[in-house]
């Protein structure tokens, strides 16, 4: 059967790879993310007749000094075997090419035209696997538990900090980022936003309008966005959870994304708790901070600026020195970190991890919270661990309160 491989590229292609070589394991086979080849197959693949030690590189194009670099990783590695993926379909060049150069070593380049046929000459079809919420992987499926048991060593050995984002106020019934937007307009008149307008280019728009020509963003802007954010809140289980982790755990620090106090206002019925906002400072060194460097509207009391619109993200884009952002690259070199609620897709973020992988005070070793179902496991695998961050997964949001007690034990 032909496939069309014109339309591939760059991460999509990588995706496919995974999948296919994923869905020719046997249940007894896996595949290891991160190194300095894309994977590693410890145990082969039987199916496609691949040894033991078997590594995976994979390359969209391949140009003049690709061979060069890929034969000084395999020398310096030394796998049993490396298998060279390309999108081209002319592939029979360049093996001829380098054939004499690739004679000592055991090293094979094929297109992935080539080894779809070899899958589909199995038996093997390239099912969307990854959209079940099935990692199809024996080193994923069963990484859980270990992943588990490494946290609860780091939550009783290390400085801990959490990062809080949209889906642990979300729990509690705080609107969702589009609904709030949506709700803002109807307060102020506006006519509906066009849905495929970016989030922060809506909000621009909506604080302008509130703004009416005035330098500053007037009170009612802020009262409709306490009425909006805590009108219908209730009881979260995930924010429990939160508040138990904790309590019995040494955090150094919060970062929250969140505009509201919901998570202080359950941390403070077991430990002080104090909220830190714009150019607030912390009140003392033994209380726990929670640091809203996106702004802060308590349920009670007074608000800060926040970040809602497209010029206040460029703001905290441009000033290296935002103290928002150096909180978070303090949390980020000196702790290890736990990301909830976060979809470790917002670029700022992103960012700051890769700024605080180089030079920090230690090596910290961090862990992201994500639903299966939302993601493309393998890859996103490979992503975070890019990164240093280890992904903990579950299948439900119900299953999240129950995974973050159990660490707790």
């Amino acid at each position: 059967m032909e496939i069309d491989t014109t339309s591939i590229k760059g991460e999509t292609f990588e995706k496919d790879v995974f999948r296919l070589i994923s869905e020719c394991l046997s249940q007894d086979e896996g595949i290891i993310f991160g190194g300095e080849f894309d994977f590693l197959l410890p145990d082969g693949v039987k199916k496609l007749k691949w040894p033991k030690n078997t590594a995976v590189e994979i390359k969209y194009r391949l140009i003049y000094n690709s061979f060069s670099k890929i034969r000084e990783i395999y020398d310096r590695i030394q796998p049993s075997k490396l298998i060279v993926v390309v999108i081209n379909e002319n592939v029979t060049s360049l093996r001829l090419t380098n054939n004499a150069r690739m004679s000592r070593r055991q090293i094979e380049v094929i297109s992935y035209q080539d080894l779809y046929k070899k899958a589909s000459a199995i038996g093997i079809s390239n099912t969307d696997y990854a959209k079940e919420g099935n990692s199809g992987n024996k080193y994923l499926d069963n990484v859980d538990a270990n992943i588990q048991e490494k946290i609860k060593g780091v939550l009783k050995r290390d400085k801990i900090s959490i990062f809080l984002g949209a889906g642990v106020s979300a729990s509690a019934g705080v609107v969702t980022w589009n609904s709030l937007l949506e709700q803002l307009c109807i307060k102020k008149g506006l006519p509906k936003i066009d849905s495929d307008i970016e989030s922060v280019i809506k909000g621009r728009y909506i604080i302008d309008a509130y703004k009416k020509q005035q330098k500053e963003i007037p009170d009612d802007f802020y009262i409709d966005m306490r009425n909006i954010l805590y009108a219908n809140i209730h009881s979260s289980k995930l924010i429990n959870s939160i508040a138990k982790l904790i309590a019995t755990s040494n955090i150094e620090s919060i970062i929250s994304y969140n505009y509201d106090d919901l998570v202080e206002q359950k941390v403070n019925e077991e430990k002080p708790c104090y909220s830190v906002f714009d150019k607030s400072r912390p009140i003392d060194g033994s209380s726990l901070h929670v640091y809203h460097v996106h702004g802060f509207i308590p349920q009670n009391g007074d608000w800060s600026p926040i970040v809602l619109g497209e010029k206040e993200y460029h703001q905290i884009y441009q000033e290296s020195y935002n103290w928002g952002n150096v909180e978070q690259l303090h949390a980020l070199c000196r702790s290890a970190c736990l990301f909830i609620g976060l979809s470790m897709n917002d670029p700022n973020l992103r960012r700051l991890i890769d700024i605080s992988n180089d030079g920090g005070e230690v090596e910290p070793v961090h862990y992201a919270f994500l639903r299966k179902i939302e993601y493309d496991v393998p890859f996103m695998e490979k992503v975070m661990r890019g990164f240093g961050v280890n992904c903990v997964w579950y299948d439900r949001h119900e299953e999240l309160p129950e995974l973050l007690e159990s660490l707790c034990n």
